[in-house]
């Protein structure tokens, strides 16, 4: 279980991180 949430995270924290950067970039471009 400790291992599935792991790769979970793995795999979920940069599309996150890229998304986040990518909506503040969108928001920087906007304003």
């Amino acid at each position: 279980y400790d291992k599935l949430m792991y790769l979970v995270w793995k795999s979920y924290l940069p599309a996150s991180l890229c998304f986040i950067s990518l909506f503040i970039g969108l928001k920087l471009i906007l304003l």
